[in-house]
């Protein structure tokens, strides 16, 4: 018998006796997830209400249908949330409106959840430009919100969403006002890959989000955690949630602008 033909027979029998084991892993329990977001812009609002699923199930979480989501304002409006199936509750009447403070409860038969966050007042987006900065020694375009921080006492609050040609930027941009309160922003969108640039023709479109404190830090948390800086927020991120639930609940302004890098 020949060498290869030796091979050949080995090969094949390890292929033959190859199956799929699963291991005994020390799965951790399904807990309840619950993202919510109330903004200064027309309704609908959405809740979304779900549950991580085992390690080895297909789909990684499950809507929840049934539960009793209701949001409450300091104004005295409260609304109960419509449920339109797969763990999706929209509200129906609610206005979002800065300076007001929002409560979130949801209901999962014996459990209850809740949170509360108050939308900040707008700082306006009043442009958007295109830079050169170096990251990690390369000369790269970003893109610059322009804006002006609100003056002192406090400090302010952001969230920005970057979309490049249609597809959402998955890098998390969070920053507050320390140290440039009263200025202009100089906060630059520079994503976390040093070799990623923005390119001349493309089409990116900018969300900024004034955030109360509580979202700030569970975004940065997130952020910590995902890129494994945990420090001071190790495993999952800080919630504003109340009974066990993972997520957020999220009272902010929203502004969107788009521009075509040239």
């Amino acid at each position: 018998m020949s060498f290869h033909t030796l091979l050949l027979l080995l090969c094949f029998c390890c292929i033959a006796c190859t199956k799929v084991v699963k291991l005994p892993l020390r799965t951790a329990p399904s807990q309840f997830v619950i993202e919510g977001n109330i903004t200064d812009q027309p309704g609908p609002y959405l809740v979304r209400v779900f549950q991580t699923s085992a390690f080895y199930d297909s789909n990684s979480f499950k809507g929840i249908t049934g539960a009793t989501v209701q949001v409450a304002d300091n104004r005295g409006n409260s609304e109960l949330l419509t449920d339109n199936g797969g763990g999706n509750y929209y509200t129906r009447h609610l206005q979002g409106i800065p300076g007001n403070t929002y409560t979130l409860n949801v209901r999962i038969g014996s459990n209850s959840f809740s949170a509360t966050s108050e939308m900040p007042q707008l700082v306006p987006l009043n442009g958007l430009a295109i830079g050169q900065i170096t990251n990690t020694g390369k000369v790269v375009l970003v893109a610059l919100p322009e804006f002006v921080n609100p003056p002192g006492p406090g400090l302010s609050y952001y969230l920005f969403n970057q979309t490049v040609n249609g597809v959402l930027d998955k890098t998390l941009y969070y920053w507050n006002s320390q140290y440039s309160a009263g200025q202009p922003n100089s906060f630059d969108l520079a994503r976390s890959d040093p070799d990623s640039t923005l390119h001349v023709g493309d089409s990116i479109r900018i969300e900024m989000q004034c955030l109360d404190e509580s979202m700030y830090r569970y975004w940065s948390g997130l952020d910590a955690a995902a890129t494994g800086n945990g420090g001071s927020y190790p495993g999952n991120p800080v919630t504003n949630l109340s009974g066990g639930a993972l997520g957020y609940f999220s009272a902010h302004t929203s502004r969107v602008m788009g521009k075509k890098v040239d």
